[in-house]
């Protein structure tokens, strides 16, 4: 009887333990979604007007490899919101991003590189080092498909239909038609 009470005890702290541990991921889960909401909340104020010399500030940020949530951190730059919304409403700007994108792929492997040899912009985690760059690779093969993309070869045949005794023939003919 005793074995059995024992058994019974450790199943009751580990069921415990195991919701201990689900009541801390949940608090952990909430704080650090606070934590992402404090980031990237609204600026408190008018809307950022636009002007030439600050989107091209942005664009440069952005092509030299820096983080757009982290550019509009900075006090003297617009919100996320403001950029997406620019973005949005003017055709042009869109384009300007994007190629500010493949700029940034374009220096994207030097940085790779930095980054696996554990040079400057490495984290000193190489799982998080090898994860950052593997992100990266996607994110250059996605905006500059040209340089960094997945090379596909499509090869196409045409055939001619064929008329034989009065039936038509469609597809590669069979022997040789």
């Amino acid at each position: 009887m005793a074995k059995k009470s024992t058994q019974t005890t450790r199943a009751k702290s580990h069921c415990d333990a195991l919701a201990s541990a689900a009541q801390n991921k949940a608090v952990a889960a909430n704080e650090a979604k606070q934590e992402i909401a404090q980031v990237v909340k609204r600026k408190r104020g008018q809307p950022t007007k636009f002007t030439q010399e600050k989107w091209e500030l942005i664009l440069e940020a952005v092509a030299t490899y820096q983080d757009l949530v982290e550019i509009c951190q900075q006090p003297d730059m617009p919100s996320v919101q403001t950029i997406y919304r620019w973005i949005r409403e003017n055709p042009v700007l869109k384009q300007d991003m994007r190629d500010a994108w493949e700029m940034f792929s374009m220096i994207g492997k030097s940085v790779n590189n930095n980054i696996l040899r554990g040079g400057c912009m490495s984290t000193g985690d190489f799982k998080r080092d090898a994860e950052l760059a593997s992100d990266n690779r996607w994110f250059m093969g996605k905006t500059n498909r040209r340089d960094f993309g997945d090379r596909q070869q499509i090869e196409i045949t045409t055939y001619e239909p064929v008329v034989i005794d009065g039936t038509i023939i469609e597809g590669p003919g069979g022997d040789g038609v």
